[in-house]
């Protein structure tokens, strides 16, 4: 008897390393849910916890989102005013930039990462 093979949905998964001393960089892949932007605020919350002075946010490795998910990015660039070297959200790649875009912070394909101060963080703001 001959399997066909599984097709499992876009899954989410949040890989957490540390690009430089005192950082911590968060990989998002796959398919970014309320759920897993929940996963993503506490995971970047815990790292400001502990003392981390620059959070990266890498949205690079996304294949979708919901529109509804767009608060983690909002809410990790907000940790910005706790980080001594701020935040920076590495989006080049759609579609990544596009849930840059859709949160407020500015992204494109010549300038892959952006720098938050604290006096800059957006508002989220809801669009039709």
């Amino acid at each position: 008897m001959l399997h066909q093979p599984a097709t499992l949905g876009c899954v989410f998964t949040l890989s957490i390393d540390a690009p430089a001393a005192g950082a911590a960089r968060l990989r998002l892949s796959g398919h970014l849910d309320d759920a897993a932007a929940r996963e993503v605020l506490h995971a970047a919350a815990d790292f400001v916890q502990c003392g981390c002075s620059r959070l990266v946010v890498d949205l690079d490795g996304l294949s979708s989102w919901d529109d509804t998910a767009s608060f983690a990015v909002v809410g990790c660039a907000r940790l910005a005013r706790w980080l001594p070297d701020g935040v920076a959200v590495v989006a080049a790649a759609t579609p990544g930039r596009s849930l840059a875009d859709r949160a407020g912070i500015p992204a494109g394909p010549d300038i892959p990462a952006h720098d938050i101060p604290a006096h800059d963080i957006p508002a989220l703001t809801s669009r039709p």
